[in-house]
């Protein structure tokens, strides 16, 4: 059954019509630390910069086991919301961790995950019940779900990228893990449905054949990086270079709220190490968000690959104290991110968010 459009359309039109006229501005979020097992980090990251995240994204698995769920729903989602913060669920379908199938999103669309999808969405709806354990009363909590990301590269099992799958399954796989929550009462003031890509397309299909339709996505998101110099196939590049492009693409098929959910930028230039060079790279970033209208921007605070952090990395042009420990972090992070643009939750709401700023109006 296709999903029926007017009443969350017409609610979506009432909110912003009856909303006061506010500026443009841009939740701010964080990939950082150990995903709401401890939020040390995160508050050491907040107390530097001088206010709290919106959002902070964490990653899970789609594993079968009660100990991964009973963390996540439990432990992990409930430390985020009570540090402050809307969880964003970045929902993984590794269903056999390395053993996953390269046809997994074709065997989700048939129905053969549905016990697993069907009890996460009921254990997140508990949680979502927030603490008088009442769905849809005034103390509920909300969630951004990022469901099997960056689908356009061909580094997971669930991107399009042998014979056995095709974007067309994707979309199938999509739409009815979406329609599983909505039977469930989910609705769109709970769960925002993101759908991100990669900045750019590496493999046979374009980022654009992978959309499930308007009517099953709430956000669209690009996730994207400066490499700099730290790659024999890489060099620096600005800001508008690394999303510039895939985001005039993705405005063109939809016209949700846009976010980019993970940016970041190695200090790795021609020359060698340059703090200031990726300072400059951060400043220019935050300015990029804003002028483009981003609604969401999600730092991906973290020395993977490379040191992608503006906080508490090997790098920076300052240091900060916080109980007792010294972070070395990136000045000009702070002082963008400083700009009244750039919000946080509120804490004396709560749900964090208004409804208006959860769904990107």
């Amino acid at each position: 059954m296709p999903k029926i459009l007017c009443p969350k359309l017409i609610t979506i039109a009432l909110l912003i019509t009856l909303s006061p006229a506010i500026q443009s501005s841009t939740l701010l979020g964080v990939y950082y630390g150990n995903q709401g097992w401890n939020m040390n980090q995160v508050r050491a990251m907040e107390s530097w910069q001088g206010k709290r995240h919106a959002v902070v994204n964490l990653f899970t698995d789609w594993s079968y086991s009660t100990a991964v769920m009973d963390n996540l729903f439990i432990r992990q989602l409930p430390t985020i919301w009570q540090n402050g913060n809307v969880p964003l669920i970045t929902w993984m379908p590794y269903t056999h961790g390395k053993n996953t199938p390269a046809n997994v999103e074709v065997r989700i669309a048939k129905g053969l995950h549905d016990d697993y999808i069907e009890r996460w969405a009921e254990q997140l709806k508990v949680f979502l019940s927030g603490e008088d354990g009442i769905y849809d009363t005034g103390d509920d909590r909300r969630v951004y779900i990022r469901l099997a990301h960056e689908m356009n590269g061909n580094w997971f099992p669930w991107s399009a990228k042998n014979n056995s799958n095709n974007p067309i399954d994707f979309i199938d796989m999509w739409r009815h893990v979406v329609d599983i929550f909505d039977s469930k009462g989910l609705d769109f003031t709970h769960v925002q449905w993101v759908w991100c890509v990669n900045n750019r397309d590496v493999g046979n299909y374009r980022a654009e054949q992978y959309y499930p339709g308007h009517a099953f996505v709430d956000w669209v998101a690009i996730d994207g990086f400066n490499w700099g110099a730290s790659q024999s196939w890489s060099h620096w590049r600005m800001p508008e270079q690394v999303f510039g492009t895939m985001l005039k693409r993705i405005r063109t098929i939809s016209k949700k709220p846009v976010a980019i959910t993970e940016f970041g930028s190695t200090s790795r230039t021609s020359a060698g190490n340059n703090v200031k060079t990726k300072s400059l790279w951060f400043k220019q970033f935050l300015s990029y968000a804003l002028v483009q209208d981003i609604k969401l921007v999600c730092l991906f605070n973290t020395h993977k690959e490379v040191d992608w952090d503006s906080f508490g990395g090997l790098n920076g042009d300052s240091r900060y104290l916080y109980q007792k420990k010294i972070y070395k972090a990136y000045s000009s992070y702070r002082n963008g991110v400083a700009d009244s643009r750039f919000i946080s939750a509120n804490q004396e709401n709560p749900r964090l968010l208004t409804d208006a700023q959860f769904i990107g109006r």
